[in-house]
């Protein structure tokens, strides 16, 4: 009878610790079901990360082809800049030659203009002394009869 007890004692211990172990294990099958849920978490986001890495990757190689076109036209705008820069300067340098040549023509006019006053100053003049000249012509003509007159 004492044998029984023990054997029922060990029976109900082996039954408690099976119960346990049961429950152990049910718990490990959850904690791994969770893993495994987490683990195709973690590798649904790593696969997203990677989607996202090769759009940006996209996005990157097409910001730079689209900086380095930029900066071509850049370079090309900068030397029209530089061609304008020199037509400028060249028509400046025109600008100040004409304005030089001007100055020069209206210095010639001026002169000229002072050229013609004079003369006509001068002419003005003669014209004053013209009606005194045809009186002294007139009176050589007499003094020269006169001159003729005596000689003869």
């Amino acid at each position: 009878m004492l044998k029984q007890t023990n054997n029922h004692m060990i029976r109900d211990s082996l039954r408690t610790d099976k119960s346990r172990i049961t429950v152990i294990l049910q718990e490990i099958k959850e904690i791994g079901e969770q893993k495994k849920m987490e683990i195709g978490r973690l590798t649904n986001m790593i696969n997203q990360a990677e989607e996202d890495m090769v759009r940006l990757r996209k996005k990157y190689e097409t910001a730079v082809q689209n900086r380095n076109e930029r900066g071509v036209q850049l370079i090309e705008r900068e030397e029209e800049v530089c061609i304008f820069y020199e037509k400028i300067n060249a028509q400046e340098m025109i600008l100040q030659n004409g304005d030089v040549s001007l100055m020069e023509q209206d210095e010639k006019i001026r002169f000229l203009t002072m050229k013609a006053a004079e003369k006509k100053r001068q002419i003005e003049q003669v014209k004053k002394e013209l009606p005194n000249k045809r009186n002294l012509e007139s009176d050589l003509v007499v003094l020269q009869i006169q001159v003729s007159g005596t000689s003869l």
